[in-house]
């Protein structure tokens, strides 16, 4: 009886052979995945610090052209103490809310911390981005580079009041002096590791004039585009963009 109407299976090597495509192929496209998904969560971020920009850019109309305070200490304790009510502290994220009317935009989709169990409106978890402190309750007339001052940026995952220099160590509160003009910012935060390399190794900040603007950080922390709180002595104390190399 002849067999040509039998079909032939797969052998073992040939098996393996297949294996080992889908394997390589596997490890090729994926990192190509994870970055085009990295990408898309950068560009959303990039939108939400637009829109807190130009949220922030409102606030100073209402207010005699002046930036909001890192927070309004309501219960005149001396310290950020939010409660949830208007009679509780007031970070700078919540006095936004007025012209932003949303929570949800304060929240980086590539901040592994979950919102989940910040409990306190305005507390931990409250807020994946913070505020150039240098910039609060100043005059918008009083920043001479608007274009090259940072306003907020990537950082951790803190409370409303969230807010940062650029200057010592950890580039939180640390305040300016003259000894750290010119130096990089410090982009890196107490509450977490991922502010200076939160997406594709860089950062993503938003500027005094509403522009947005990704960059690439350093493996220490700072960013070689962004000089510390100090500039110049007797200028106005600003996060500052580096002059193009010439």
């Amino acid at each position: 009886m002849s067999n040509h109407g039998r079909s032939k299976g797969f052998t073992l090597i040939e098996l393996l052979v297949v294996i080992a495509i889908i394997a390589i192929l596997a490890a090729i496209l994926f990192p190509v995945f994870a970055r085009a998904r990295e990408n898309a969560r950068r560009t959303s971020c990039m939108s939400n610090l637009k829109q807190i920009a130009l949220g922030m850019m409102q606030y100073t109309q209402d207010y005699d052209e002046k930036y909001m305070p890192q927070w309004e200490d309501r219960d005149s304790s001396g310290g950020y103490n939010p409660s949830g009510a208007d009679s509780g502290d007031q970070g700078w994220a919540m006095l936004s809310q007025p012209y932003l009317k949303s929570t949800q935009i304060f929240q980086c989709p590539s901040e592994s911390h979950s919102a989940a169990g910040a409990g306190l409106y305005g507390g931990g978890s409250y807020n994946d981005y913070w505020f150039n402190i240098l910039v609060s309750r100043q005059s918008m007339a009083a920043i001479d580079s608007p274009t090259m001052t940072v306003l907020t940026g990537d950082g951790g995952s803190g409370s409303a009041a969230a807010g940062m220099t650029g200057c010592g160590s950890s580039g939180t509160t640390n305040p300016c002096t003259s000894a750290d003009t010119d130096k990089l910012a410090v982009i890196t935060s107490a509450q977490s590791g991922d502010s200076a390399d939160r997406h594709l190794d860089g950062t993503n900040f938003a500027f005094v004039d509403g522009h947005v603007k990704w960059l690439k950080a350093n493996a220490n922390g700072t960013n070689t585009s962004v000089r510390s709180g100090a500039t110049a002595p007797g200028t106005h104390p600003s996060f500052k963009i580096a002059p193009p190399s010439l």
